[in-house]
């Protein structure tokens, strides 16, 4: 018998700046959302359009029966990463007993509030009550460690949109949390890598058994508007051996023909990474160390 609660890890959304629709991709559809399930705590990477798919397996799930406390971990302002709060089950499910907390920039959690404010919806605030128990925002900053349960680090990111006099650098931050058994997972996203930027990403990256990385482009030579590439991804697959590498934030216009095509390309070798697919789930092992995909799943 395990000696606690697993540890899963599940991507629910994949795809980057917006969502695929209809649905007629088999790696993802939706924008960005992965969480980390720890007993009575979970942790959510990101809030775009995936967020539905993980509250509606909440609810039917028996593994998420325990959680009391989320933690929303939204990275930057764009509208893609926090689209999901406004049709989550928690804020329509009458007496659920979540205590929800959103974390973000300062940046981040303005553009939310403004969002969600009259005259274009209904503020969260409002949708909480009679919902969850709680509902509270936090801000964060580049360089805090927070205990959450799981200890929380936070970390910069290079993103922006826009070129020219257009261009906007957005305050984004990566968020690496570490839990019981030192289980240690990274999450880079939206963030394009630069020769200035690889110090920070060895540092995230330390230690890690699982990393989320921006993947928005097939080759390194497409970097732009504040995303990463799959051959880039790749490269740090090859790094960090002992470490899993999802790509993520998957260019939507990109065909799950072209996807695969590049992860085959540039995955050569690699046993240690692979697509962010919606529907994935990896499970830590006390005993082997890392994340596996858990007994009676079939692989994705």
């Amino acid at each position: 018998m395990p000696s606690r609660a697993p540890i899963d890890f599940d991507v629910w959304g994949c795809r980057g700046s917006h969502n695929v629709t209809p649905a007629i991709s088999r790696v993802g559809n939706s924008t960005v959302c992965s969480s980390i399930l720890s007993d009575r705590d979970l942790f959510v990477l990101d809030a775009g359009r995936g967020l539905l798919a993980l509250g509606n397996g909440m609810l039917r799930q028996r593994r998420f029966r325990a959680v009391r406390r989320v933690h929303v971990l939204v990275s930057h302002a764009h509208l893609d990463h926090w689209e999901g709060l406004k049709d989550v089950d928690w804020f329509w499910r009458r007496d659920n007993g979540l205590e929800v907390t959103v974390y973000g920039t300062r940046e981040a959690l303005v553009a939310i509030r403004r969002g969600f404010a009259h005259p274009s919806y209904v503020p969260l605030e409002v949708l909480a009550r009679g919902t969850t128990a709680a509902l509270r925002f936090r801000t964060v900053r580049p360089g805090q460690s927070l205990r959450l349960g799981w200890q929380l680090e936070t970390f910069p990111l290079h993103h922006y949109s826009g070129i020219g006099r257009e261009r906007r650098t957005l305050d984004t931050i990566g968020f690496r949390l570490t839990g019981p058994e030192e289980t240690r997972v990274a999450y880079l996203c939206d963030h394009e890598p630069t020769a200035a930027t690889r110090a920070t990403e060895r540092q995230m990256l330390d230690g890690a058994h699982l990393a989320v990385l921006d993947a928005h482009f097939s080759e390194v030579t497409e970097h732009r508007f504040g995303h990463g590439s799959q051959e880039y991804a790749a490269s740090v697959a090859r790094e960090n051996p002992a470490t899993i590498v999802l790509a993520a934030h998957l260019g939507p216009m990109l065909t799950d023909a072209a996807l695969r095509a590049a992860c085959r390309r540039h995955a050569a070798g690699l046993s240690n990474y692979r697509l962010a697919k919606e529907g994935t789930t990896l499970r830590w092992s006390e005993r082997r160390r890392r994340f596996a995909t858990p007994p009676g799943t079939a692989p994705r």
